[in-house]
């Protein structure tokens, strides 16, 4: 079955659809994944960041475009990796992307890290763990730990009852909170 018509049954409710499609470009979403690396994150979170771009894809694109499904795919999953590049790269970030727990002293392209430096960085991943014990709801937070464990959105939707849709819009509720809370 082609992509229009998978979208099109997507659209009139058929989840399956939509688990097809994914599973039908996670191996793109996988090469795109590869050419890039963002600084504090490993490959599975850039090829998570593609998969949620995928997904948006699916919900946005336009059936009557000229353009194919594909080719919008592709730009919608490199366009969101550059967006987690240039995020990464910010300095509000740098403290929560180059952390490192205190009891693991590595070497940086600077040498050592300071006690002073580690003990930053400590505070750092400890503020952002307060904001999430304080800031998110339960069902935010239950959301939240399946993301970080790995779980596909299909999988977390059918542990809490919803859709697909529903662990996006939880997953962006929660990045609205905690990028409110770390200004």
């Amino acid at each position: 079955m082609d992509d229009i018509a998978l979208i099109k049954q997507f659209r009139e409710g058929d989840k399956r659809a939509v688990e097809i499609l994914m599973e039908n470009y996670k191996g793109v979403v996988n090469k795109i994944a590869r050419v890039f690396y963002v600084k504090g994150a490993d490959r599975d979170d850039v090829v998570q960041e593609g998969m949620i771009a995928l997904y948006n894809a699916i919900v946005t694109y336009n059936l009557d475009a000229k353009v194919s499904f594909s080719t919008y795919a592709n730009e919608c999953v490199k366009n969101r990796i550059l967006d987690c590049l240039r995020s990464g790269n910010r300095l509000k970030n740098k403290a929560l992307a180059e952390s490192l727990p205190i009891s693991s002293v590595e070497e940086t392209d600077s040498g050592y890290l300071t006690p002073e430096e580690i003990a930053i960085n400590a505070e750092e991943a400890d503020r952002l763990k307060s904001i999430i014990d304080t800031s998110l709801s339960e069902s935010e937070r239950r959301v939240l730990d399946m993301y970080y464990d790995g779980k596909s959105y299909a999988e977390i939707a059918e542990k809490i009852n919803k859709n697909s849709k529903h662990v996006d819009n939880t997953l962006q509720k929660i990045r609205r909170k905690i990028k409110s809370q770390l200004k």
